[in-house]
């Protein structure tokens, strides 16, 4: 058998996830969050490699097979995927630790930035951006799959536009919207996402706000 029996790639997601714990316990590693985040699985063959990416991409992760050095690897490079598959594998106080200091890394990255702007409502602008993208992806991952389309597309275009005004994300949206309509739907998203989190006792949206940012 060169690569994985054809009873486990194609089995339910539990077993996919338990096929990548194994894989990670056996021959994983993971790096600490930045720009070259990595989490990777050295492979016995390419056939393995390709097996492995197969059963990520069944529960819903993009991994890819590259070869370094002759050796067959798969990697998982995405910062929201790379915390997926943690969770999925059952890592999940890692997958909080690693979450927890990617954010850090954004955060600083961000007050970096700030320090050169000279006018005082750019500084403003920025901070409360970083401020609505840190509660938005907070309220994503409260929700789940039971956020509304509508308003996961809103989320996604904040997330994705991280600098731009609320009237400039409506000019991406497909149709375009307005600015008002862009802010109602994040607003709701919120409100439902807090309503989530008071009623389930975990932290709301407002938790993820880094400390010394305004909203």
């Amino acid at each position: 058998m060169r690569g994985l029996p054809n009873r486990l790639t194609t089995g339910s997601p539990d077993e996919l996830a338990g096929i990548w714990r194994g894989a990670f316990l056996a021959a994983g590693s993971l790096t600490e969050p930045g720009r070259s985040a990595v989490l990777e699985v050295a492979c016995p063959s390419s056939e393995a490699a390709m097996a492995l990416v197969g059963a990520a991409h069944r529960i819903g992760i993009a991994a890819k097979a590259r070869e370094v050095r002759g050796l067959p690897r798969v990697v998982v490079r995405e910062g929201e995927a790379i915390r997926a598959i943690l969770v999925a594998m059952g890592a999940r106080r890692t997958a909080a630790t690693w979450e927890e200091m990617r954010q850090r890394r954004e955060v600083r990255a961000g007050v970096n930035r700030l320090v050169n702007f000279d006018d005082a409502n750019l500084r403003r602008s920025a901070q409360a951006a970083v401020a609505a993208c840190a509660r938005v992806e907070r309220a994503l991952e409260i929700l789940g799959d039971d956020v509304p389309d509508h308003l996961r597309t809103a989320g996604n275009l904040r997330l994705a536009h991280r600098d731009a005004s609320l009237d400039e994300l409506g000019h991406h949206a497909d149709p375009p919207l307005t600015k008002d309509a862009v802010a109602g739907r994040i607003r709701r998203l919120l409100a439902m996402a807090d309503k989530r989190a008071q009623q389930e006792g975990i932290p709301g949206t407002e938790a993820a706000v880094p400390a010394g940012l305004e909203d």
